[in-house]
């Protein structure tokens, strides 16, 4: 793993390098800025329903102060959930096309986003996100506290989009099989593009393994015919559909 002028490099087990740029303060802070609208009307209406509950007496008071106790829970789950479940992204990240991702580039796992957002209180001192936002621009990953200790990281992630200039300069594809792959995730779009990219470079034993762990990943996705193609003619036939829809499927 390597970052240089703002863009991280992770190379993977198969030796095959993804790029991310990494997402500065400005777009970190809209997006937190959207969350916590979203997430402090999602607590404030908790709170309202509560109250709207046909309830007496003491069992009123006792309600309601959870209810207000319950704030920063609600607010901490709709960090914690959305990221966890939604791999990587909130409402506000995926408004500004930003993902947060572990070391290997994988979405972060719930420990790491449990932990970035357990220090989220720390990143807020001493007001709106003022030692986060700091942390951001000081350090040479873009990390703020609760990165830092989950060893994750905030990157730009738009839609995937195939790389023109690899699938048809350096490695020629012809005008052989397109796969039919059902909805194929941005991670292994960018593992079939990296492989056409560099799989000239590869000696003949490297470019067969490689090709062997991408196929893997992809079949899944595949027909049943397609699933059937040799490691590197399957994923050729992917990087042909990617390219006649513009790395959209």
């Amino acid at each position: 793993m390597a970052v240089s002028m703002g863009r991280l490099e992770v190379e993977t087990a198969d030796h095959v390098v993804l790029r991310y740029d990494l997402a500065g303060g400005g777009n970190r802070g809209f997006a937190a800025v959207v969350d916590f609208l979203l997430a402090s009307i999602i607590a404030l209406a908790t709170v309202i329903a509560l109250q709207a509950l046909p309830l007496r007496g003491s069992f009123t008071n006792v309600v309601f102060g959870l209810a207000v106790l319950g704030v920063p829970l609600v607010i901490w789950g709709y960090f914690i959930l959305l990221e966890w479940l939604w791999n990587g992204q909130t409402i506000g990240k995926r408004a500004y096309g930003l993902r947060v991702i572990s070391g290997d580039g994988s979405p972060a796992g719930f420990t790491a986003v449990f932990v970035r957002n357990l220090l989220r209180v720390v990143d807020f001192l001493p007001s709106f996100y003022g030692l986060g936002l700091l942390l951001v621009i000081l350090t040479p990953k873009n990390q703020r506290l609760g990165d830092i200790a989950a060893g994750t990281y905030v990157v730009r992630a738009p839609k995937p989009r195939i790389d023109w200039f690899s699938l048809r300069t350096v490695t020629p594809l012809g005008a052989g099989k397109t796969a039919e792959v059902r909805r194929l995730p941005g991670e292994a779009q960018r593992l079939v593009r990296e492989f056409v990219a560099r799989e000239s470079g590869l000696a003949s034993r490297d470019r067969a393994r490689v090709a062997a762990a991408i196929a893997a990943r992809l079949r899944p996705y595949a027909s049943e015919a397609d699933a059937a193609l040799g490691d590197v003619e399957l994923i050729h036939a992917v990087a042909r559909a990617l390219r006649a829809t513009g790395g959209e499927r």
